[in-house]
This record gives structure tokens, sequence and C-alpha cells, in this order.
């Protein structure tokens, strides 16, 4: 999530650019796909359609003899309308404006020519902020999958009543009923729409019937200055606008050559700048999203939308992740009710973005549920990745550079990490002291009962739209095989990832700023 204030946005006029840098490969046919197999829509970085990732080097699969105990999701908000964001649906509403106020003042002049005469009928007609019917639809069935792939286990259904959710699944071991599952939610609109359409897809909404009788959500509000490890960024007030600033300075150069293709095909006096065309771009994204199909997307080549991506990549790695001296410390919070769950402990002080009033009460804050869903934003899933200090998708000292004409290869890349409908799930295993995770099979037909056996050893493994995360600099989990770490090598680590964030000097210090940094944490 993008929010406007504290944002400053820098005016760059009309560049001027030669026939020869206008040279390149072709803009894209009709549709997302090129005669190469590239596929723009793999190229929209946080605003890209939900697909599993392909792979973060580490083997997918689910453990033999291993049983599911537990699952904690965090989840990212679906399709929705542009945020009014400057270098989102704000540079498009001042692309739109600018438009039409040229044609009203020229009203007998020539305007757009070519690929863009679509320009001299076009309309903007987006809205801002909702979730989307596409977003509702994204979310029913990924909380439909989760019960394909998890809840049938962690509720042991069986042939059957495994096709959908029943009531009377929710049984301790012992046979006697659970209480209702309880799941949280941010206040934001779009976020609890979505906590309610994903709980939907899960609990089946058998003859399209509220699903709402079978679970208690929990609203925590989303404002200014209000703990919520939900929408973290609220209650750090610390440095967050150096992604910002990466994305201003490469935004200019890698528009360079659109802005002299498509010049050609405007009023010389209209004056294209290269937030024009970021906001080309952008309209592309949401009309194909929104509406369908767009005039826009077939107006860009391969390399401008790859370029596209790291210009979104470069805001959030410095605003949210390892480029952020507030990275770590935004993410902080949700790894420690990460691990009170998992150690069964209420929390009843913090001095991190925790909300203690909700979570000292097991009314809110239970601490024996087979799965906990925490509905969130991309930037909360970023900044936990980076609280979690996973090395993997950390670029470098000096974070993700602006002053680059073209994107550079990474690890971060949020189509990957945090398209629409993002989940990021921390699974329990428990396991036989035997136990292998070199060879994991595709699918669970059963869940074996584990738990109660001598010697068994219960693992953590973090897992990132369908693939599992590397665990390299993660401090406790140095041996972890596969992905698979010890819980409680895992619980050792998390007081040094807590002194690593820095919480109070990060949201609230004197340091620093004006360039990324190197490791989430602020550089004195």
């Amino acid at each position: 999530m993008k929010t406007v204030a504290g944002v400053l946005v820098i005016a760059v006029s009309s560049l001027s650019v030669g026939a020869d840098a206008a040279k390149q490969a072709p803009p894209a046919p009709t549709g997302s796909s090129y005669p190469s197999g590239f596929d723009m829509t793999r190229s929209w970085a946080n605003l890209s359609p939900y697909q599993e990732a392909d792979s973060f080097g580490v083997p997918k699969g689910m453990p033999h003899g291993c049983e599911l105990s537990q699952v904690h999701v965090l989840h990212r908000h679906a399709e929705r309308y542009p945020t009014p964001y400057p270098l989102d649906g704000q540079e498009m509403e001042d692309f739109a404006a600018k438009w039409s106020n040229y044609t009203k003042r020229h009203q007998h002049k020539a305007s757009a020519t070519g690929p863009l005469s679509f320009l001299n009928d076009w309309e903007y007609v987006l809205g801002e902020d909702t979730l989307l019917e596409t977003g509702a639809a994204t979310e029913a069935t990924a909380g439909a999958s989760f019960w394909a792939k998890y809840g049938r286990l962690l509720y042991r259904a069986g042939r059957e009543n495994g096709a959908v959710w029943n009531a009377s699944l929710n049984v301790y071991p012992n046979g006697t009923a659970r209480p209702k599952p309880v799941f949280r939610t941010t206040s934001q609109p779009r976020i609890l729409e979505s906590a309610r359409w994903w709980l939907s897809g899960f609990f089946g909404n058998t003859g399209a019937n509220s699903s709402y009788d079978q679970y208690e959500l929990v609203v925590i509000p989303e404002v200014s200055n209000f703990n919520n490890t939900l929408a973290s960024y609220d209650s750090c007030p610390g440095d967050m606008t150096e992604g910002d600033n990466s994305a201003q300075e490469f935004i200019p150069r890698y528009t360079r050559q659109a802005i002299s293709r498509l010049s050609r095909h405007l009023p010389k006096d209209f004056n294209m700048t290269a937030f024009d065309v970021l906001a080309m771009q952008n309209i592309c994204v949401y009309e194909y999203t929104s509406l369908g199909g767009s005039s826009f997307c077939s107006l860009f080549t391969e390399q401008e939308w790859r370029d596209f991506a790291y210009n979104v990549d470069a805001q959030y790695y410095g605003d949210y992740a390892y480029g952020s001296p507030t990275g770590r410390a935004q993410g902080i919070g949700y790894v420690l009710e990460l691990a009170a769950r998992l150690q069964g402990k209420l929390i009843y002080s913090s001095d991190t973005s925790i909300n203690f009033t909700y979570d000292n009460n097991l009314a809110q804050f239970p601490l024996d549920q087979p799965f906990y869903l925490d509905m969130s934003h991309d930037d909360i899933l970023l900044s936990v990745i980076t609280a979690l200090g996973l090395r993997y998708f950390r670029y470098g000292p000096h974070g993700l550079p602006g002053n680059v004409d073209h994107a550079l290869n990474r690890t971060f890349a949020m189509s990957q990490m945090t398209p629409f409908g993002a989940r990021l799930m921390s699974e329990v295993w428990t396991c036989p002291r035997n136990a292998s995770f070199d060879s994991l099979a595709p699918v669970l037909y059963r869940n074996p009962h584990v738990e109660r056996t001598v010697g068994t050893t219960r693992f953590i493994r973090f897992v990132l739209n369908g693939a599992p995360l590397p665990l390299d600099g993660l401090v406790g989990c140095e041996q972890a095989r596969h992905g698979f770490c010890p819980v409680e090598r895992f619980l050792s680590g998390v007081p040094t990832l807590k002194e690593k964030a820095e919480y109070q000097k990060a949201c609230f210090g004197h340091y620093p700023t004006g360039s990324q940094v190197g490791d989430g944490a602020p550089e004195s």
C-alpha cells in the first residue's frame, strides 16, 4: 500500500530525445503476450494478477510421514482500483486531466494519431481504492484453494466430507467442539472485503448464503498513530521515502525512448513527460484489471515493461524492505505475534507495532487454532520477509539503485512476491525422528497422526505464493534443510531479529537519510 503523506513528487519536463534513441524492438501486439512468449502481466510488479511463484530456489512439496499441525496465513488483498498515491492513481488522473484540458482548448485541431488515435475518444473511468469484483473472485478462490490444500488436512476431512467445510469438523482431537475460529483484518474497506471473500471461499458458502456464522472476525482500525501489525506504517513515522526517491530518478531514464516514439503521434505542444508515460503504463494495468483490456497496453516494448516493474520494485524495496531504514521495524511486530502463537503465549506489553490490547486476550488472539488468517497489504508481507532477514531477497549494501537506464537483474521481484492476492504461509509440521526433507510429495492424501508420538520435532517452513523460501540469513535456522527449520531454533532467534529491527530508533529516532540502506535498519 502506498499513501500520499510525506511523498515528494518531482516535476519532470519533457525530455528531448533524438530519433536514433527510438530505434528498438516494437511495442506489443494486441493482448498481453508478445511473439517471444513474454507476458507483460508478469512485469506488473505488485499489480500483477496472482500466479504461484516459479521458485525461490527451494524444492516444493510436502514431507512424507510428517503431520501438518498448523498454518499461519498472512494474506494480501486482491485486485483494486488505483490508490491516490502520486506514482499510482494521482499520476493517472493528472494525465487524464492534462489530455482532457488540451483537447478542450484545441477542439478544432488534430489530436492523437496512429497507435494513439484511441485517445481522441478515450475517457478515464477508473475509481479509487475499492476492491474489484475480480479481486473478490481472487480472494474467494484463494480461500477455496487453502481448504483444498491445507484445510482438509488440518481438520482431517475424509472422502465423505472433504469436498467442503463442515462445522462438525471444528473439534479438538478428543472430539469436543472448538470455539469458532477467529481471524483478523484491518478496517480499510478493501482489506475487510478481501477477508470476507477469502473466508467465503474457505467455508464454502453453500447455496450462496453468508458464511459469517462460521467464524469471528477481529477488525483492527487502520488509522494514523494506531498500533496495528497489519498496517504497521501507520504507527512508524520513520523514513519511508528512499524507494520513492530511487523511482523518481529511474523513471525519466527508462521512459526516454517511449517519449520519443509516442510524441510523434501527439500534437507538438502537448509536452509529453516521463510521468505521462508512467501514467499510461499504469492505466494499461488498471484498465486491464478492471475493464478486461486496454488500448494502452500495446504501446510499450518488452523492455519498457521490465523497466516498469523495476520502477515499482525500487519503490517498495526502498520504502518497506531492505533498502528502508524502517524495513525490519515495520515487519517485526507480526514476527513477534507469530512467535507468541507458536509458544502459546498472550502478549501483555509492546515496544513495537503490536497493539497488546488486541493480543492480551484469547477472544481476539486465540492460541490453539489449526490455522490463522491475517488480511493485510503487500508492503506488510515485504516487511515481514525483511524482518526475518532472508538474504535471498537482499540486493546489496546500497539498495536497488535508481541511477540506471534499465532494470537490473535481481531476486526481489514483486510480481513473484506480492501480486494481487499474495499469501505468505508459515507452515508448522510435526515430524518423527527419522523424517527426511529430501524427497517431497506434491500432495498429502491423509494427515498422519504424529504429534502424540515420542521423539517428534516441530518444524516451521515459510511458503510464499506456493514456493518455499530459503532461510539463509534467518537467525536460528542456519541448519535448515529445504526451508524446514525446527520451531525451537526459530524461536531462539526471534529476540535477535527484534534487536536487528531497532524499532524505536527506526521509527522515532534520528539517523542519516537520503538514500537507501543495505539491511532494512538505520545506518549510523
